[in-house]
């Protein structure tokens, strides 16, 4: 199978970012399916690799062929293979953990909880120690035996930290802001312009002299040629050939009407005895005089010192560099006041340094979305893990075991999608054999459930009340889905399929997630104007044939049209409500009509005016998705908050720059209120242009 077309789109965007990481990444990935080493659409994409290991993935799910936890010796590792003497290689780092001397190393951590796991598999060893320590030697034996040919390869020790992760949560580490103030690169418009005033504008002023120098007494350029004039010429040609070849940025000196190029022109006549240029020649040191000063004048001195000093300020590539060598004896430090570890650095004051590195704040949730630094329902997705991981620590009578196992937790959720085919799951957690060992040997609390199923109506409860117009992204949902496992609730989480790989039908998780939703808003104003029936579909195949009836589709053609495919997920996502129905079901409550009216204005109406400009096909689709969120709001608000809602939102479409279209779905709502059919509901998926 030749790689996608998508993987080669991505490939140049890359190239025309001058990413050289994302451009490598894209490469192997290209490589990998082409020579058939990765299977897109498996769960486990490269071939030889087990099922546990993490994947390195790229955007669009695509695998690379390397493992996550592979790649150079961190900078932890090294500090810790040199303090004990030992070779710079993750196989001798995995020997010496196994001694004595390494074990109680990681029982300290254990014991005073300062490490990091940040991908699964740095949470192995420390899986190993625990249960070697209260009883458990054969399960231990068992985890080594799995990943011992991998020792060499992937690390499976955690980061040790200065103390205790406290409480909170954060988006990035110190760690990561020091690896995106790295990537900063100098932006070419500035260095050229850099290099423009350091070396074209001192060259263009010798060149400039050079002709100015040859005025007679009347102030004519082109009159007389002193003695020396040659060698001074020739010596600039000879400059100007190796300044040519050298400084390549800019090309403004190069082109045909240029000073530069009219000057180098007429000089090369001159030499040769050819004295017709030196009219141009004239005219151009005339212009240059004009708009710079003359040469030895004070207006040109001033002008260039004020170019030199604008282009000795470093660069905010240089900037943030060094904002990164800032940072760097802060790695592994969480704290809420990130900014105040680069106090005094030159790059304070930039606003990129300033963003990237408040991103590493660590903070209660509310207080990362009120302050600005998780600012979408996908935001939300990247902390989840961290906060659910408190459900999965309540469920341990072992504080040791239950903050082991929410690390790995947490871990394992940041673990990137994999695109899939053919209706294929995700890898599970339970596929870790070290995260399976651990909660087989574990002692629980009489409440298992509890914990888990608390945490996953704070999280989802959250994310509708910061986020209410956004459906719940797939990352998000993935932690749902795991806190439901673990409650024991046998919940259909439904995912957001892509359009472009989709297989023409769907899962019995949709079959059972639309049954679940149909009772919730079948009789209420969400029923009414989707047009709901009175029966579900009974299987997949029914359910699939429902979704194509209602998106007017006859037949489906997986090498089709996108927006027909859209069109029939769009269909099953009403019929299940994209899970707003399951986390109702779960025991969420907010105050609904509030949530109705805020998704409104806050992203119905904002996405309906972005939808009237050119190429707004995206935003029709985040207006109606926001759409549907606003009437399962109202359903479960009721019809009273209906009235009131229609009120409210009426004033707010007054003389908004979408009032014609906020009007027209306001009207359809009041028919479906009063009980009549809504003729044409509201969709985000178009098969032809404007129109379903």
């Amino acid at each position: 199978m030749p790689a996608p077309s998508y993987l080669w789109g991505q490939l140049s965007r890359a190239l025309d970012a001058d990413n050289d990481q994302r451009m490598a990444k894209t490469l192997d990935a290209i490589a990998g399916i082409d020579s058939g080493r990765i299977t897109v659409g498996d769960p486990v994409p490269t071939k030889g690799m087990p099922v546990w290991v993490t994947p390195e993935i790229i955007r669009g799910g695509f695998a690379t062929g390397h493992a996550a936890a592979s790649g150079a010796l961190t900078d932890d590792e090294k500090t810790l293979a040199t303090t004990h003497g030992l070779p710079q290689t993750r196989a001798a780092l995995f020997q010496w953990a196994l001694t004595d001397t390494g074990l109680t190393w990681l029982n300290t951590l254990l014991d005073q909880q300062t490490y990091q796991v940040r991908l699964p598999e740095h949470a192995a060893l420390l899986t190993v120690a625990h249960l070697l320590r209260t009883g458990h030697p054969a399960e231990a034996a068992a985890i080594i035996d799995s990943i011992r040919p991998y020792t060499d390869q992937l690390q499976f020790l955690p980061t040790p930290l200065a103390a205790p992760i406290p409480d909170g949560v954060h988006i990035a580490t110190i760690d990561d802001a020091i690896t995106a103030l790295e990537r900063k690169k100098p932006r070419r418009q500035v260095e050229a312009q850099r290099e423009a005033n350091t070396i074209w504008g001192p060259f263009t002023d010798e060149l400039v002299t050079l002709w100015w120098d040859t005025r007679d007494e009347s102030g004519t350029v082109g009159r007389n040629f002193a003695n020396g004039w040659e060698a001074r010429a020739r010596n600039l040609l000879d400059v100007y050939a190796a300044l040519d070849e050298e400084h390549t940025l800019t090309s403004k000196h190069r082109k045909s009407g240029s000073t530069v190029q009219l000057l180098l022109t007429a000089t090369r006549a001159v030499l040769a005895g050819d004295y017709k240029p030196i009219a141009r020649a004239r005219t151009a040191v005339t212009d240059a005089v004009a708009k710079r000063g003359a040469p030895y004048s004070q207006a040109l001195a001033t002008l260039r010192i004020t170019q030199q000093e604008d282009a000795a300020k470093p660069s905010h590539a240089l900037l943030a560099n060094e904002t990164a060598d800032a940072l760097r004896p802060h790695v592994g430090v969480l704290t809420n006041t990130p900014l105040d570890l680069i106090t005094g650095t030159p790059g304070e004051h930039l606003p990129f340094v300033r963003r990237t590195v408040d991103r590493a704040r660590h903070a209660p949730i509310g207080q990362l979305i009120q302050q600005g630094i998780i600012t979408s329902a996908e935001g939300l997705a990247e902390v989840a893990p961290q906060l659910a991981s408190a459900g999965i620590t309540s469920q341990h009578t072992d504080p040791v075991a239950g903050a082991l196992a929410a690390a790995t937790f947490a871990a394992f959720q940041n673990r990137r999608s994999v695109l899939l085919l053919n209706y294929q799951a995700q890898v599970k957690m339970t596929a870790l054999p070290w995260y399976q060992a651990l909660t087989d040997t574990a002692e629980t609390t009489g409440t298992t459930g509890v914990g888990p199923l608390r945490q996953a109506n704070t999280l989802t409860k959250f994310a509708i009340e910061s986020f209410p117009g956004t459906v719940l992204p797939n990352a998000f949902l993935r932690v749902l889905a795991e806190l439901y496992r673990q409650a024991g609730l046998p919940l259909p989480v439904t995912y957001e399929l892509a359009a472009d790989i989709f297989m023409g039908g769907f899962s019995k998780t949709f079959v059972t997630a639309a049954r679940i939703a149909h009772d919730y808003v079948a009789d209420g104003i969400y029923g009414r104007y989707y047009g709901l029936g009175e029966q579900t579909p009974a299987d997949e195949k029914a359910f699939a044939e429902e979704t194509y009836r209602r998106a007017g589709i006859e037949s489906y053609n997986r090498w089709g049209s996108n927006a027909v495919a859209g069109s029939i997920i769009e269909q099953a996502q009403i019929l299940t409500t994209h899970n707003l129905a399951i986390v109702t079901h779960a025991g969420v409550t907010i105050d609904w009509e509030a949530a109705a009216f805020a998704a409104f204005v806050r992203t119905v109406q904002p996405e309906l005016y972005a939808a009237q400009q050119k190429r707004g096909l995206r935003q029709r689709k985040n207006a109606a998705y926001a759409w549907r969120q606003v009437l399962f709001y109202l359903t479960m608000a009721g019809d009273d908050a209906t009235d009131r809602f229609l009120e409210r939102a009426r004033k707010a479409a007054e003389r908004h720059r979408a009032e014609a279209a906020s009007t027209a779905l306001l009207d359809d709502l009041e028919r479906a209120h009063q009980e009549l059919p809504v003729p044409a509901p509201f969709y985000g998926w178009v098969t032809r242009a404007g129109a379903r």
